[in-house]
């Protein structure tokens, strides 16, 4: 008798194509759950641990708000945005300066700071 290893629930194979996905692109992303308390980091690619310098287990504990990301030149107002966006289960583009875990912001997004994100 074949072994039965779980149920496949229809978000299951929706997660698994967008991470197939943009892995192949070479991405650095997360996917956050809306529709829990905090908007838990359910995935996290490694690309994205890369670039801002915390292991897939720290990342893993964080609200997909990426609070931890934040610094001096984080915009409250971009941030507030990305939080509205995730209660609301809304689609924004919202241009912001994270900063890797060290405190610096990660490469190529120096100039971006200071003209509203």
């Amino acid at each position: 008798m074949p072994v039965r290893r779980g149920h496949v629930a229809p978000q299951n194979t929706f997660l698994d194509t967008i991470i197939r996905k943009f892995e192949g692109q070479s991405r650095k992303f997360i996917i956050g759950n809306a529709r829990v308390e905090n908007c838990a980091v359910i995935y996290c690619n490694e690309g994205f641990c890369r670039l801002c310098g915390y292991s897939r287990a720290e990342v893993m504990q964080q609200p997909s708000t990426c609070d931890f990301l934040h610094g001096p030149r984080t915009q409250r107002r971009a941030a507030a945005q990305i939080a509205q966006a995730l209660l609301g289960a809304e689609e924004r583009k919202v241009e912001i300066c994270f900063y890797r875990k060290d405190g610096t912001e990660p490469a190529g997004t120096g100039g971006r700071g200071g003209q509203g994100g």
